[in-house]
Parts: structure tokens; C-alpha cells; sequence
């Protein structure tokens, strides 16, 4: 045969595959089935190797708390100032996103007060941050940074005094930190208290532009009172950044207080219920008593008394920190439920195959799943452990002072590491709804708005993971010197003995389902890239230090890295060891393996640097990796509907639960079509457009 014709006969081969009828269409328009979605969930849900309402029990920590947090959803969808009243949440301008968000606030202020159950509060401010980023964040505001600020640098009397308000929300408060040319560097803050000794006063003043507070959540519109972090001036002398309570509004007419100006920050890419402001002071005077003074004070004969650490200071920004670990599991409980319900209902390809079957498609996904679970038992593990040393604040100030290094060490590498990673499943997720996840009434896009300030706000995360550098080069070098080192960076007492063997033992694949194997690879990663590291900054000696810390910022952000990932996995498996006694252990502890495999898999170029792997171990992480995914594929939707999040709280008609949802979507989109009818620019703009003469069209009479 003539070459010329196989060509030809195979091209016409590959036009007619192209043009003949796909099983999708040939499904829905020749044979008019059923849709296959409703279905598709159902098999999927029938198959589960475990029981959803057993993991639910582990997600919530007990059926009570599942029962409150069902029942307090559908408190939310039955009140009206709660739930939206009409139209769609992602068609709400500012204005009327502000208004509803501090409506639900007033509203769950109220009911808290009827409530009796402390379970079913708490459930119900829960399900009201799943239900909303704006609401949440106004919440966590008041009751986490403003009021956590009080409880930790505020003595005992200043607490009795402020309390009950902050509580009852007879003041509303925000947290005044960054300026508008500082963030991160909380020592160049330029805002000042300067004591004046004549009133027993703090004059609170922004010297300049870059002085003014910026990005302070509920200071745009709402605020009547902030913590702000000042220089503190006694007598010409800086004594370093201080707290100070300012008032700001008039509680009774929301009129902003003389020396107080204050603005709204605008539009801004997610959370618009929010109203993020700036505050500039003008000689606000406040009473000396305002200063908090648990740690650092000032007498009424003018006498201050420093901090006994400067760290103590940024005390405040250790929890906010930890909630990375909550807030990630809210925006990405929604985000891969969505997603996940998505690929188990789109179907695609010659064989008319689930996508999600597609290796591509769950390899992007299922790691997310595993981690959202981590977050959750990690999460309970940190708080924990928070708790204990907050306490210590209020009766061991030397036991708190002990513990506080690490947990700044350990809060800035998770809120690095983490949310780092949530980003990226955050936009995989999007990728895995093609284009429907780009509608924002899929909800993805705006929980991607949403989250985007995490790896920015509180601390940029190149910052924070330098400070957790710092924190392991410091420790490392008291470890060389003799003293005993505790908490994350304990290993580092055994750092000769981790350093004595240079290279992997490990043969068999099987190795790398055991969580000490794991650790101990990690833990020799942590300990060489930190020597190294620390070796290299000791020749530069302090004259050439900080030349030497910018030419290797990128390996110690890589170490701090290794390090909060070497952690995490530590914690999850201490948490799910308590989950032992549970019928679904043996599924807890297949999602650290798999993570486990992945912190492998993130930092395999590290251990073939070094030596440590070769490549036959790397391609054994590899295929395992790819093993484990597939794997947990089989119970991707039951690990999504575990987290019981209702399809209006979703507001995402892709990730209904019952899996039909072309028409949802349909609905949703139409439902949003205020008219079929021109708009008023197509008359004034498209119209002369479409109808201008052609040229030569005046000759010839053309009418058209």
C-alpha cells in the first residue's frame, strides 16, 4: 500500500474517533438516562471501608458534639438573621456583606446568652465559620486577639475590670499591630506611648504616615476599643514595644474619639464582611492603668518596669498562629468536599471514566484529604499543649517563660510550613473543577479569596520561617555547648549520634510505612541542613552575619521546613494514638502513612544532595506514594462527608451531596439572571457599533 494512503486512511481514522459520538452523550441524549451523578455518590458511599458516622465522632471529638453542631446547622438555616435572606451570598456588594455579617453577630450574641448548653454554643459558633469567612474572622477578632491580648499581658485587676464588657460585647475590640510600613518587623513599629509624668498619662501618637495602623480588622467601621502595639517613651527613653487599651468610638453614637481617625481599608480580593481599617493617632491620651502590665508595668510614681524577656511580647501572636491549624480545616473541608463530589460525578474519556480515577486527578487530591485530618488531630494536640502553658501565665511565670521559645518556634514553622500547603491544595482543587470551579458560585474561588491572607497576614511566611530558623540555629548551638535542649528541637541533644550515619539503611519499601523510620530520616535531614547551616553563619562571625543569613535564606527556610513537617508527623501520631480504642484507627493511620511518604516525596532532593538516598530509594518513595493515593481514592467521598458540611453551607452546587448537580447549577446561574432583555450598555455602546455604515453604503442607499 502507498505510504501517502496509510497516512491519509489513519488521519481519517483519527477525524472520524473525534466526530463519533462520545458514551457521555450517548447516555444523556440518545438514551435520555438518568444522570449517573446521584448514582456514582451512592456506590461510592456503599463501598466505604468504614463508617462516616465513626469518623465524624473522631472529627468533633464525641457524638454529643456531633449532635450539637447538626443541630446548630439547622438553627442557622431555619433563623433569618442568620442564613442569607434572599439572592446569593457571592452577589452581596460590601455594603451589604458587612451588614448581614454584623447582623449574625448580633444574633449569635444573643443566643448565647439563652443558650444553656455549652456544647451547642459552641457548635453553633462553629457552624456559623463554616457558614462564614466574615463572620469568622470578626469573631476571632474580638474573642481571639483582642481578648487573648487582655488574658495574657493584662494583670488580674485589669482583667476584673475589662472582661465581663469584652465578653458581653459591650465593647468590641481589634488588634492594632501592623502599620502601614510594617508588618512582620515588630521592632521598627513606629506608633509611640509616650509617658507624659505631669497627668500620669500615655499620649498615643502616629508620627508619621508609614505610623498608621494598617490592615486592623473591625477598626474600619465597627471598633469602639483596640490593643495597640506602641514604642513605649519614658523620659526621652524607648523601652521597646509595649500594649496599650485605646479607646476609639463612642459606644453610643459609633462617632470616632478625639485624636482618632480612623478608615476603611476598601475592596479588598475575599472576606468583604470584614471591615479591615487604618488607624491614625493624634496625642490620644489614655489613663496609665490602660498600659497592660502583667509583664512589663508602670507605677503611679512613674517607675517602669521592663519585661523580663522581650519575647514575651509577641506571646499574643502564638495561639493566633496555632489557628491556622482550625481556620485550614474550614476552608478545606469545604473546598476537597467540593471537589472530590465533583470527580466522583463528572465523567470523561473514551470509557466514559470517573475523573476521579484519573491517577492525574487523585494524586492532586487525595493527599489534601489525608491532611485536612491531620490538621484536625494536630490541632487538638497544639491547643493542648497551649493551654497548659497559658495557664502557666496566670501561676508559673518561670514555667511559661520556659515553655514560650518553642512555642513561638514551633507556631511560626507551622504557620509557614502549613499554610504553604493549604495554598496548594487550595488551587488543585480549582484545577480539578476545570472551569466550573472558576464560577464563583462554586464557592472554590472565594474560599481561595478567603484564605489567600493567611500566608501574608499574622506574619509573612518567608519572615516566620526564618524566625523558626533562627530558633533551630540557636538551639542547635546551646546542644553543641552542653545544655540539654527540649520540646520540637529535643533531638538535637543526640545530634552526633543522628550525624554518625550518613547514608539510609533502609532496603525494603515496606520500611517507609513505619512511622519511626520516617521520623528518623527526617530527624537526620533536620540535624545535617542545621549544622551545616550553622556552620557556615559561625565563619561569617557577627561583623559578616548578615551577609551570610541572606546568602543562605533559602536553606534555612528549607530547614524550618523539614523541621515543621518532622513535628507534624510526630503529633499526629501521638493524637491518633488516642484514637486507638476507635473502629477507625487502622484508616487514621493510613493517612499519615501517606503523608508521611509525601514530607518523603517534598524534600527528596534534599536526601540525594546529601547522599543519603540514592535513586533506587527515590523511586521507591515515588511508586509508594502513587500505591497510597490510589489507594485512599476507594474512600474519597466518605472522607469528605465526614465533616457533615450541608449543601447551603456549601454554597457550591458541583459538590451537592447527592450528586445531581447540572441542574443545581443550571438553577443557581439562572437564578441569578435578573432580565433576558438588553442591557442599557448594549443600546449605548454595542448598538452604534453593530449599525455604523459601511463604506460606499451612503452611495448605495443602504438602509441597513
Amino acid at each position: 500500500m502507498d505510504p501517502n494512503s496509510t497516512t491519509a486512511v489513519a488521519r481519517l481514522h483519527a477525524v472520524q474517533n473525534h466526530l463519533s459520538i462520545q458514551p457521555c452523550f450517548q447516555r444523556h441524549a440518545i438514551h435520555n438516562d438518568k444522570p449517573t451523578g446521584p448514582a456514582d455518590l451512592a456506590r461510592e458511599r456503599a463501598n466505604a471501608s468504614f463508617k462516616v458516622e465513626d469518623m465524624t465522632e473522631v472529627i468533633l471529638r464525641g457524638k454529643e458534639n456531633v449532635e450539637a453542631l447538626s443541630l446548630a446547622y439547622q438553627m442557622i438555616q431555619r433563623d433569618p438573621d442568620l442564613r442569607m435572606r434572599e439572592g446569593h451570598h457571592y452577589d452581596l456588594t460590601r455594603a451589604e456583606d458587612r451588614e448581614q455579617t454584623m447582623r449574625q453577630i448580633a444574633r449569635t450574641i444573643e443566643l448565647k446568652k439563652q443558650i444553656k448548653d455549652p456544647r451547642l454554643r459552641q457548635a453553633l459558633f462553629m457552624a456559623m465559620a463554616f457558614y462564614s469567612e466574615s463572620y469568622s474572622m470578626r469573631m476571632y477578632v474580638h474573642d481571639m486577639l483582642f481578648k487573648q491580648a487582655l488574658m495574657l499581658f493584662g494583670t488580674s485587676e485589669q482583667q476584673d475590670k475589662w472582661m465581663d464588657d469584652i465578653e458581653n460585647w459591650r465593647v468590641i475590640g481589634c488588634f492594632a499591630m501592623t502599620e502601614l510600613g510594617h508588618s512582620s518587623n515588630l521592632r521598627g513599629l513606629e506608633t509611640t506611648s509616650t509617658y507624659d509624668r505631669a497627668t500620669n498619662e500615655f499620649v498615643i501618637h502616629s508620627p508619621t504616615l508609614t505610623a498608621t495602623k494598617w490592615w486592623i480588622g473591625m477598626s474600619g467601621e465597627t471598633a469602639t476599643h483596640t490593643v495597640a502595639i506602641c514604642q513605649t517613651v519614658v523620659d526621652g527613653e524607648n523601652h521597646g514595644i509595649n500594649w496599650f487599651i485605646v479607646p476609639l468610638r463612642d459606644p453610643k453614637t459609633g462617632r470616632l474619639l478625639p485624636g482618632v481617625t480612623c478608615g476603611d481599608i476598601g475592596h479588598k480580593s475575599s472576606r468583604q464582611g470584614l471591615d479591615n481599617g487604618w488607624i491614625q493617632f493624634t496625642s490620644v491620651r489614655i489613663p496609665r492603668e490602660n498600659m497592660l502590665m502583667k509583664w512589663a508595668s508602670m507605677s503611679p510614681e512613674g517607675e517602669f518596669t521592663p519585661s523580663p524577656n522581650p519575647i514575651l511580647s509577641y506571646a499574643t501572636l502564638i495561639p493566633e498562629r496555632f489557628t491556622i491549624l482550625s481556620g485550614s480545616q474550614v476552608v478545606l473541608a469545604q473546598t476537597l468536599t467540593i471537589a472530590v463530589r465533583y470527580g466522583a460525578v463528572r465523567r470523561q474519556g473514551n470509557h466514559d471514566e470517573q475523573i476521579l480515577d484519573y491517577q492525574t486527578h487523585y494524586t492532586s487530591l487525595m493527599p489534601g484529604v489525608a491532611f485536612i485530618y491531620m490538621l484536625n488531630i494536630v490541632d487538638r494536640e497544639l491547643f493542648d499543649k497551649w493551654d497548659e502553658v497559658a495557664e502557666y501565665a496566670q501561676t508559673d511565670a518561670g514555667a511559661f517563660m520556659r515553655e514560650i521559645p518553642d512555642q513561638h518556634g514551633v507556631s511560626a514553622g507551622f504557620k509557614g510550613a502549613l499554610a504553604w500547603y493549604v495554598t496548594d491544595i487550595l488551587e488543585s482543587c480549582r484545577r480539578a473543577c476545570g472551569g466550573h470551579a472558576y464560577s464563583a458560585y462554586n464557592s472554590i474561588a472565594g474560599l481561595i479569596g478567603d484564605y489567600g491572607v493567611v500566608t501574608t497576614g499574622g506574619g509573612d511566611n518567608v519572615v516566620l520561617m526564618q524566625q523558626s530558623a533562627r530558633y533551630l540555629i540557636t538551639t542547635l548551638k546551646w546542644a553543641q555547648e552542653g545544655q540539654e535542649v527540649v520540646g520540637s528541637v529535643s533531638y538535637f541533644n543526640d545530634y552526633k549520634k543522628i550525624l554518625s550515619n550518613p547514608k539510609t539503611s533502609f532496603q525494603d519499601p515496606r520500611d517507609l510505612l513505619s512511622h519511626e523510620f520516617v521520623i528518623d530520616v527526617l530527624t537526620w535531614a533536620c540535624a545535617k541542613k542545621a549544622t551545616d547551616l550553622a556552620e557556615i553563619l559561625a565563619e561569617a562571625g557577627k561583623s559578616n552575619f548578615d551577609q551570610a543569613w541572606n546568602a543562605n535564606q533559602t536553606e534555612l527556610v528549607r530547614l524550618a521546613d523539614v523541621h515543621a513537617w518532622r513535628y507534624f508527623l510526630i503529633l499526629y501520631q501521638r493524637g491518633i494514638d488516642r484514637e486507638k480504642h476507635t473502629p477507625v484507627y487502622g484508616m487514621l493511620r493510613k493517612m499519615g502513612q501517606l503523608m508521611s511518604t509525601f514530607a518523603l516525596r517534598k524534600h527528596l532532593d534534599l536526601f540525594l544532595e546529601e547522599g543519603y538516598f540514592d535513586g533506587t530509594h527515590a523511586k521507591h518513595v515515588r511508586q509508594l506514594f502513587l500505591d497510597q493515593c490510589k489507594d485512599l481514592r476507594q474512600d474519597a467521598v466518605p472522607l469528605v462527608d465526614a465533616w457533615v458540611i450541608p449543601d447551603y453551607v456549601l454554597k457550591a452546587p458541583i459538590g451537592k451531596y447527592d450528586g445531581n448537580i447540572y441542574p443545581a447549577y443550571f438553577g443557581t446561574v439562572n437564578a441569578a439572571q435578573k432580565s433576558f432583555e438588553p442591557p442599557a450598555y448594549w443600546h449605548k455602546y454595542a448598538a452604534p457599533l453593530l449599525n455604523a455604515p459601511r463604506p460606499g453604503d451612503e452611495k448605495k442607499g443602504c438602509k441597513c
